[in-house]
């Protein structure tokens, strides 16, 4: 049956169900992460949803880590890293953001696409959380392989310390931090101490 919901009707719904989960949890809880494709898949309409719920989050004092999981080089490296925190726009064109507090990155492509990240963290006081060993069945396909004994997510966990030995805060933690899905305990332990 085909559905009667138009994009602009669940765009709204999601807002409202946003609105609701951050007026249930905002006195408990350090934060919001809107996964962003559910917002995108409902176009221009989800996309003002997501900037609506992420500027009520702030407004009851929430934090906010965008779960776009964006990876790519280049000006699209930095394209994202300002649509997501900003601080890195040129003065030569008109600029937004979302003004996440921190955004999820996919930093398989190696350090060039992390760079725009890092530099809008270090202008914006922003963070971000990248993947390292996901929960995700596949993961091992490539997260696990060994590299010089060691797995790939192991090495992708050393790299993501050396990115964040620049950006560590007063209270001592860095402002890059890693996605190790929850379903993998051992790895976890391991990974905490890389």
């Amino acid at each position: 049956a085909h559905n009667e919901l138009s994009p602009q009707a669940a765009a709204l719904a999601f807002h409202q169900f946003g609105r609701a989960i951050i007026d249930a949890v905002h006195d408990i809880a350090v934060a919001i992460k809107p996964q962003l494709a559910f917002y995108e898949q409902y176009g221009p309409w989800g996309m003002h949803a997501l900037v609506q719920t992420v500027e009520y989050a702030k407004q009851q004092g929430l934090l906010v880590i965008a779960d776009a999981k964006r990876g790519d080089i280049g000006s699209t490296a930095v394209a994202y890293a300002q649509a997501y925190l900003g601080g890195v726009a040129s003065n030569q064109e008109p600029a937004w953001s979302l003004e996440a507090d921190a955004v999820t990155v996919n930093a398989y492509l190696g350090s060039d696409g992390i760079e725009p990240f890092l530099k809008a963290g270090a202008a914006t006081g922003s963070g971000l959380f990248t993947l390292v060993k996901t929960s995700n069945e596949s993961s091992g396909e490539l997260q696990d392989q060994l590299i010089d004994g060691e797995p790939v997510y192991a090495t992708m966990a050393r790299m993501v310390n050396t990115w964040g030995q620049d950006l560590v805060g007063r209270e001592g933690y860095s402002s890059v931090g890693a996605v190790v899905g929850a379903t993998y305990p051992q790895e976890a332990a391991q990974l905490r101490q890389l």
